[in-house]
């Protein structure tokens, strides 16, 4: 089931002339769409919200890196930057699967080395994510989520069997994280714990279930963001091309639904048509989401692997009928032959810019965001 939003108070020339110019980026669309899964769980979670269709065809924009961040200081060299935080207008950002986590100053050097390698309280193997909760800091790696004051003091950690970063995100009350279950099987779920001690699950809270299909690596694999305060949820099969957003009572509110040609096309499972499979194997699932994040309670970006030219939308939930605001391509500084894309990793919109971290290169780069 599909639904079109209208507002009645807007008068009907207007309404026509907004269709009309928005035709490019979106369509509300009825009936049939492109499917990839014969699923009763697909099924009940796409009639349960109005769907928001954003048309993967339209051509990106390309934005040129204005300012980066991680410039050397003294001894200090960032390496390859991963996850990043915003404390109190300072800015923190993680080695990607590094032990170590760096304050940047706002003339974009580096001031401050935080943690260290080891096992320890505090210490750090592999970093894979950091989130801020607006009163602690938690930090994930393989095996465990650490948590620390603002300031980096060590307060506590808990075992977390999971090692994807894609399923880790923090509000002020809730910790997303993998469900306890049964990996070798790949049922995966995302259930919510919480962020006071002792930091236990919380019961009822599953979101995303399992899906009622062949078990194909990759097949059930979640990905989760929610806004600084909490109140917007957005979750994804990384192999479909849905995303589905909730509300601080865990809501379904509306279905981002990805169309077009490069969704047609979008094979979602890998090898078949490439290689031969032998016989008893299953080919693995192909990601179609890559990774979102909530830059806001209004910005949503989402990196979709349609082409590599075309991966990152930009979507304005500030309303009830969202909007598809930028579809992106990022290129790094100075980049006049137009070449190179930045692969990101991760975002965080701060004063004037939208900041973009990517494990290949050797700085985090920001965008002048000026949408208004």
């Amino acid at each position: 089931m599909t639904f079109c939003s209208s507002d009645s108070r807007i008068p009907l020339e207007w309404r026509y002339a907004g269709i009309l110019f928005l035709l490019p980026l979106i369509a509300c669309q009825s009936g049939e769409f492109t499917r990839f899964e014969d699923s009763p769980v697909i099924d009940r979670l796409l009639d349960s919200a109005p769907h928001f269709v954003v048309n993967t065809d339209i051509e990106p924009e390309r934005w040129v890196a204005a300012t980066r961040l991680g410039l050397p200081n003294d001894s200090l060299i960032l390496g390859s930057p991963g996850h990043m935080i915003e404390i109190n207008d300072s800015l923190y950002i993680s080695e990607s699967m590094g032990y170590n986590i760096f304050a940047v100053g706002v003339d974009g050097y580096l001031s401050r080395k935080i943690g260290r390698q080891g096992q320890g309280p505090g210490e750090f193997t592999h970093i894979r994510g950091m989130q801020y909760s607006g009163s602690h800091v938690f930090v994930k790696e393989i095996g465990r989520v650490h948590i620390f004051t603002e300031t980096f003091e060590y307060v506590d950690s808990f075992f977390s069997p999971d090692p994807y970063v894609d399923r880790f995100s923090v509000s002020p009350d809730y910790i997303f994280l993998q469900c306890p279950g049964n990996p070798l099987e790949n049922d995966w779920g995302i259930c919510a714990r919480s962020t006071s001690p002792p930091h236990d699950w919380v019961p009822g809270i599953e979101l995303l279930p399992v899906l009622d299909l062949p078990n194909q690596t990759g097949e059930n694999s979640n990905v989760v963001t929610v806004t600084p305060d909490g109140d917007r949820i957005a979750l994804a099969y990384k192999g479909l091309p849905y995303i589905f957003v909730y509300d601080d009572q865990f809501r379904h509110l509306r279905t981002i639904r990805f169309e077009g040609k490069d969704v047609q096309d979008f094979q979602p499972s890998g090898l078949p048509g490439q290689v031969e499979v032998p016989a008893g194997t299953e080919a693995f699932t192909q990601h179609f989401v890559r990774t979102m994040k909530f830059l806001n309670s209004r910005y949503l970006i989402a990196r979709v692997q349609v082409q590599v030219q075309k991966g990152y939308y930009l979507f304005d939930l500030s309303q009830d009928d969202y909007g598809l605001t930028k579809t992106i391509v990022f290129r790094p500084m100075n980049d006049t032959e137009e070449r190179k894309n930045v692969f990101a990793q991760d975002f965080l919109l701060h004063g004037d810019y939208l900041y973009v971290s990517a494990s290949r290169e050797a700085y985090v780069y920001g965008y002048e965001f000026d949408l208004e």
